[in-house]
């Protein structure tokens, strides 16, 4: 968004990823701000960004619904997430990544959501959804361990004109508008 144009500043609770963050811009040239920040608190007024996008980050958020609220507070016309759906392959994974965790293991245990709930979530802070775009119906690692750009078309493009995309596709993005009222 840099790239194009905007004004952006990018929120992370980590300051390592703060620093990759802002490495990659200086070596593409882009001007970004980077603030430490929770996406459960926020530190900028209402209504201070035209758009706010969070990606990969209600997953791992332990008051996910805070979240939205704050990223609907702090939009002034859209806002758009992602998140795994309960209704693909996602959910088997968050089991067991769950599980693993549980027994000690190192990984990254995220939940799944019912797409139902994301968007009522919206719809409770004044958001409508503008449109949904949901991923890949097989997970995303089968894709990075074949790691063939033409199998992930071709499959993924025969799994879409069997409807499964639309039914199983994970993980789903939703651009939401804001209501006037």
């Amino acid at each position: 968004m840099a790239r194009g144009g905007a004004t952006v500043t990018g929120v992370d609770a980590s300051d390592e990823m703060l620093a990759i963050a802002r490495q990659r811009a200086r070596e593409q040239g882009l001007s970004v701000t980077f603030e430490n920040g929770d996406a459960h608190k926020l530190p900028f007024r209402d209504r201070a960004f035209d758009v706010v996008i969070s990606l990969r980050v209600i997953m791992h958020t332990p008051r996910w619904t805070d979240c939205v609220g704050e990223l609907c507070r702090v939009a002034d016309q859209l806002v758009i997430l992602d998140y795994p759906s309960r209704r693909s392959v996602a959910w088997i994974q968050s089991i067991g990544r769950r599980m693993v965790a549980a027994l000690g293991g190192k990984t990254e245990p995220y939940r799944v959501f019912a797409p139902a709930r994301v968007e009522a979530e919206l719809v409770r802070h004044g958001f409508r959804i503008r449109s949904v775009h949901r991923h890949f119906v097989l997970p995303i690692a089968v894709h990075k361990t074949v790691n063939s750009p033409a199998f992930t078309i071709t499959v993924e493009g025969w799994l879409e004109r069997l409807g499964l995309l639309a039914l199983f596709g994970s993980p789903v993005t939703l651009v939401a508008e804001r209501c006037e009222l």
